[in-house]
């Protein structure tokens, strides 16, 4: 019980010693968030020469992407600070993680057919025909880089500026932010393998 009671008394003593910025940043789940609505047009055509007549249809959809930074992680052991007491200065650093997508969500009700035509000689488009059309309008949304690349942007834009901000709240003169390259390469030589992290 002794044991007990001094390890409870040493985690009290070491969540008072924690600053302020550091329990903040422990209870920011996503940092940086952004919310895009985007609107996307997808559409199927099958007319070829084996079969007579024709059959197209086009539906539009609202996509809600999600992106941020998962704090989850976040590296402590990334922060770096420094006390100049001469001029009164206060400096950090620390590497965040690179922003992510952290969702895509569709609302069946935003999925509207605009446009349906069959030939005389044609079927009506089946269900599962027109959900296979569908999810590929979704896969290409998800493939689009441009896009994705617009929205980590500034996933990493508001991240850094909330960082900044909160740090500075405590007392910090002097911020620097860096994101951390989560991608490794890789170079084969011969039977070898040579992997870089960079940072």
């Amino acid at each position: 019980m002794i044991l007990v009671a001094a390890l409870l008394l040493s985690s009290c003593n070491r969540q008072e010693k924690e600053s302020a910025w550091q329990q903040r940043i422990r209870q920011v789940s996503e940092l940086g968030t952004v919310q895009y609505t985007v609107q996307k047009v997808v559409s199927n055509s099958d007319e070829t020469w084996q079969i007579f007549g024709n059959r197209k249809i086009l539906f539009s959809f609202k996509a809600v992407i999600k992106a941020g930074i998962d704090m989850d992680k976040f590296d402590a052991e990334s922060v770096r600070i420094s006390v100049d007491k001469k001029h009164k200065t206060k400096s950090i650093s620390l590497v965040l993680p690179q922003p992510e997508v952290l969702s895509y969500n569709i609302c069946p009700d935003d999925v509207k057919m605009i446009y349906n035509q069959v030939s005389f000689l044609r079927t009506e488009y089946t269900n599962e025909e027109r959900n296979a059309i569908e999810r590929k309008g979704e896969l290409e949304l998800k493939g689009d880089k441009e896009l994705k690349d617009m929205i980590l942007k500034d996933a990493r834009q508001n991240a850094a500026l909330f960082m900044e901000m909160l740090l500075r709240e405590n007392g910090f003169t002097n911020v620097k932010i860096a994101f951390k390259q989560e991608s490794q390469r890789r170079v084969a030589v011969g039977n070898k393998e040579q992997k870089k992290e960079e940072v």
